[in-house]
């Protein structure tokens, strides 16, 4: 068991885990999570925001929720205290949105109401701002702006990449989540209370954490990421992997679960192309046949429980139809002649490379490990505290 003594002892000669406890600590005071995982990822986002020009991606903190009072604005302002020259903001302007991010010291982007510009009715709209969004995942994108110096046009680079977290009602856009760390919070319960926001107390509370270190990132990261992540997590998930391995203690296994969690293909949301290849699979599964004729197929495919292919815009879906959302796949209908007649239909053959490349749970693509696999040969658990630890973790560290 670890004593009161030894585990201050232990953070004193761990500044980074000491940060990332605190800030785990005073997030928790303000903001009810669905798990622990939620809050881990925000620790660490956190901190990478403070190094975040020793990494090569930033990944954006997408904050939602499926309706309002879910604490995505107490998370912001929880934010706005902790990360490095945040520029808060509703409703951005392109210009002033690259503008501001080009700027040195580079800021923390802190975008609020994100529904109001990727709603269905806006999206069109602000499709600049999403691209910009997507550019400043990644070191070395800059968006290019033509300028008029007297009669002479010059082109201007903005260099917009940088810690960026967007907090909204609903889905953000595909494009934005596929480079994000999704943080899904849920409407608290009465029975979950959480301190009441001040400004002013949750300040002296941030002037009381241990001080954010400095870090010795390598170059290039050999960093154990997940399996279970697709590529573009992986991606997401490096840098906060990165400081988890250097804090150590508990922190390389929280930060893995979290990622497999929060990221893992399970919670991969499916394109309306990827749900039919999911269930065009499970006919074939069914019907165990190597070919199924376009008449089967479709009559299948109706009678799916909640599918979308037999109201598909007001009809069932149609021949014509089904090959037009196969035709991005290269899987075509072909001719096949049983007993002397003449069907045309689709081979089992013809999807076997698009399920392994595009549906989850297939092939070498698939999701089949399990939490109590992550990290097992590359970190160590954290021994169980006793009741006087628990009890000191629960206090602001005071600043050395």
């Amino acid at each position: 068991m670890i004593t009161a003594a030894q585990l201050r002892d232990d953070l004193a000669g761990h500044p980074l885990r000491a940060y990332l406890d605190g800030v785990e600590r005073f997030v928790a005071a303000y903001v009810a999570f669905p798990s622990e995982h939620e809050l881990i990822a925000v620790a660490l986002w956190v901190a990478h925001a403070q190094h975040v020009e020793s990494f090569e991606t930033s990944p954006i903190l997408a904050v939602t929720s499926a309706e309002k009072r879910s604490g995505k604005t107490r998370l912001l302002d929880c934010l706005e205290l902790l990360v490095p020259h945040p520029f808060r903001c509703v409703i951005p302007s392109e210009a002033v949105t690259y503008t501001v991010l080009s700027q040195r010291p580079r800021p923390t982007m802190l975008l609020d109401e994100a529904d109001a510009i990727f709603g269905p009715r806006t999206a069109e709209k602000y499709e600049g701002l999403r691209a910009i969004l997507n550019s400043g995942n990644r070191r070395g994108t800059p968006v290019l702006r033509v300028a008029m110096e007297g009669r002479t046009r010059t082109v201007e680079a903005f260099d917009v990449f940088g810690p960026k977290a967007i907090a909204g009602i609903g889905n953000l856009p595909d494009t934005v989540t596929d480079r994000a760390i999704p943080i899904r919070l849920k409407r608290r319960p009465p029975n979950e209370p959480v301190a009441k926001f001040r400004r002013r107390i949750a300040e002296a509370q941030v002037a009381r954490l241990a001080s954010m270190p400095q870090l010795d990132v390598p170059d290039v990261p050999d960093v154990p990421v997940p399996e279970e992540l697709h590529d573009r997590a992986q991606d997401s998930w490096e840098p906060l992997l990165v400081i988890a391995d250097l804090a150590g203690g508990k922190w390389p296994t929280a930060a893995r679960a979290a990622a497999i969690v929060l990221s893992g293909e399970a919670e991969y949301e499916l394109s309306t192309g990827m749900r039919l290849l999911s269930d065009i699979r499970d006919v074939f599964d069914e019907r165990g046949t190597d070919h199924v004729s376009t008449t089967e197929l479709l009559h299948d495919l109706h009678g799916l429980e909640d599918a979308p292919w037999a109201e598909w815009f007001g009809q069932p879906l149609s021949a014509r139809g089904l090959a037009k959302l196969l035709g991005p796949y290269r899987v075509a209908p072909r001719q096949r002649r049983v007993g002397g007649q003449v069907t045309r239909g689709y081979f089992r053959a013809e999807f076997e490379d698009a399920w392994d490349r595009y549906v989850p749970g297939t092939g070498t693509g698939g999701t089949s490990g399990t939490l109590s696999t992550i990290g097992a040969t590359h970190v160590t658990d954290a021994p169980p505290l006793d009741e006087t630890a628990e009890e000191l973790l629960l206090q602001l560290p005071e600043a050395d």
